[in-house]
């Protein structure tokens, strides 16, 4: 048995397929046993961003509704996207920015406050990015959305407390990255005590939907 856990040593490396949303690169790897693995194949992203988003007032919780054609169905979900080269200009953190893009693009939404959650890793046996998500407080509609050409997107308004409810007993599924951005939004709301009367309230639903003591 190892003492330790090493990395896998690169014999070889190449670039077998790319275009402008992802890298596939094919490696020769060998273990610290010796042994030999070749090809693995890495899918090179840029990083995710997430966003659990609360509107104003009310704090009911933005999702989006969209057709995802991996699984060839209509998913609800978290505003969601990729950080692009864009993001960095002038910007202190560019998840941040693309996190705000991606609201105002897929929603109309924005807001004053982001609050970073947490920094996950996607797949990381053969991905090579990381997914940020945030917390956005305060959330306003008055933007315009900017959707691609490909996109058709519901906007979906519901309580956070009801969606908890509906994960846990699986009448909804959402993408993994996105449930852990939810639970992180809880255990963020539930342990804060600097929150509005408003965000006091949806604290003691939560605590209530998810049996908290």
């Amino acid at each position: 048995m190892l003492d330790t856990i090493l990395p896998w040593q690169v014999v070889t490396s190449s670039v077998t397929y790319e275009d402008r949303w992802l890298r596939i690169r094919s490696d020769h790897c060998l273990t610290p046993r010796g042994v030999q693995v070749n090809p693995y194949h890495v899918i090179e992203y840029p990083d995710w961003v997430n966003v659990v988003a609360l509107a104003r007032e009310t704090l009911q919780l933005v999702l989006v509704r969209e057709y995802r054609h991996g699984r060839r169905e209509v998913v609800t979900g978290l505003v969601s996207g990729t950080v692009e080269p864009s993001d960095a200009a002038g910007a202190t953190d560019p998840a941040e920015s693309a996190a705000r893009r991606e609201l105002c693009e897929e929603t109309g939404y924005s807001a004053g406050e982001f609050k970073r959650l947490l920094v996950s890793y996607p797949n990381p046996a053969n991905q090579n990015n990381l997914v940020i998500s945030f917390l956005a407080l305060d959330v306003v509609l008055g933007g315009d959305r900017l959707l691609d050409a490909s996109e058709d997107i519901e906007v979906v308004l519901a309580e956070l407390p009801e969606v908890m409810l509906r994960l846990r007993s699986g009448e909804l599924r959402m993408q993994a990255m996105h449930v852990a951005a939810l639970w992180s939004a809880c255990a963020h709301i539930i342990g804060s005590d600097n929150l509005t009367a408003a965000a006091v309230a949806l604290r003691e639903k939560l605590v209530a939907a998810l049996g908290v003591t």
